[in-house]
């Protein structure tokens, strides 16, 4: 199973932060680090989750109506508490742009996933690609199905995830049986074991996916929070189902439990 870094490994490093890649890349750098871009004020692609800053920053700044510079000089490190302190109050980190990540990492396996609905960042996306990522391993996905669609139809050679409402058409008609009508269009189905009290992966679901040669990327929970996979333990039980990749918050935990039980 391939592993996915989720939100740069945000259990051991801040999320979506040129360090936090960085500890990705150094766990092993076969693994893809999965970081999330939306769109500033000035039109810069920019490494953050929420749409609003207030929760990773402790500022309350919403996203879309903030240039890039006055991001980047919030600490992206605020509120990151490692169990015992806050360590990053005294040693702030720079939120980074989408180009710091491609000029400093040209040789990282990337999953971008757009949290952005504005179509700009398509045109901007491409134009970022071709001059500092030109050759870069990326896939792409979105929850947003016509940033996908969009940017599918000018790149049809890249993988791109199944966007939000092409997986709800797929698992909706799978309880009634007819998901033989929804076929995946995109290269790779990401969605969690449990959303809310719904079991996702349905034998069906399973064998739809399987039947028409496509992958499934998995991570535990999805609700009012994320919860990836922490341990080898749900390592090998989705081994065990078929999965094709598995997201972990804690890749460092997880290398050394996965190299611990060879």
């Amino acid at each position: 199973m391939e592993i996915i870094c989720y939100a740069c490994g945000r259990g051991e490093y801040p999320e979506n932060t040129l360090e936090g890649i960085a500890h990705c890349l150094d766990v092993n750098p076969e693994w893809r680090i999965e970081m999330d871009v939306q769109l500033t004020k000035d039109e810069q692609l920019i490494l953050f989750h929420d749409k609003n800053a207030l929760r990773t920053t402790g500022v309350d700044k919403t996203i879309k109506e903030t240039n890039a510079v006055d991001l980047k000089n919030l600490n992206a490190a605020y509120s990151f508490n490692d169990g015992i302190s806050f360590p990053f109050r005294k040693k702030p980190l720079h939120v980074p742009l989408l180009k710091d990540v491609f000029s400093k990492f040209p040789n990282a396996k990337l999953l971008l996933d757009i949290h952005t609905d504005n179509p700009k960042v398509v045109g901007l996306l491409h134009r970022l690609l071709d001059t500092h990522f030109k050759h870069g391993d990326f896939y792409l996905v979105s929850e947003y199905d016509h940033i996908v669609k969009s940017f599918r139809q000018s790149r049809p050679d890249v993988v791109y995830g199944v966007p939000a409402l092409e997986a709800k058409k797929l698992l909706v008609s799978s309880f009634v049986r007819l998901d033989g009508f929804f076929p995946i269009k995109s290269e790779i189905l990401m969605v969690p074991e449990w959303f809310g009290n719904i079991y996702v992966l349905s034998k069906r679901i399973l064998n739809h996916v399987k039947k028409r040669n496509k992958k499934i990327w998995v991570w535990l929970k999805e609700g009012k929070e994320v919860k990836t996979i922490t341990s080898a333990k749900d390592y090998h039980r989705f081994e065990a189902m078929g999965i094709d990749g598995v997201f972990c918050e804690t890749p460092k935990k997880l290398f050394h439990e996965l190299n611990e039980a060879v």
